[in-house]
C-alpha cells in the first residue's frame, strides 16, 4: 500500500464507533397520572426522592418517568 491508502479507513473498520442504544417508548400518561401529576406540581415545584418514588408508586410509573415529566413541566 501507499502511504496515502493507509489513512483512509471506513467507519466499519473504525475501533472508535459505537452502537447507538435504541430509544425507550415515549410514556402516553393516562388522564388520571396527568391529573394527580399536575395536582402534585401545583402543591410542590419540586419533589423530593422520597415523595418523588411515592407519587410514582401511586401511580404505577416509573421514579425516572416522573422525574422527567417535573423537569419538563418546569
Amino acid at each position: 500500500k501507499e502511504e496515502g491508502d493507509r489513512e483512509i479507513s471506513s467507519s466499519r473498520d473504525s475501533p472508535q464507533v459505537r452502537l447507538k442504544k435504541p430509544r425507550k417508548a415515549r410514556t402516553a400518561f393516562t388522564d388520571h397520572q396527568l391529573a394527580q401529576l399536575e395536582r402534585s406540581f401545583e402543591r410542590q415545584k419540586y419533589l423530593s426522592v422520597q415523595d418523588r418514588m411515592e407519587l410514582a408508586a401511586s401511580l404505577n410509573l416509573t421514579d425516572t418517568q416522573v422525574k422527567t415529566w417535573y423537569q419538563n413541566r418546569r
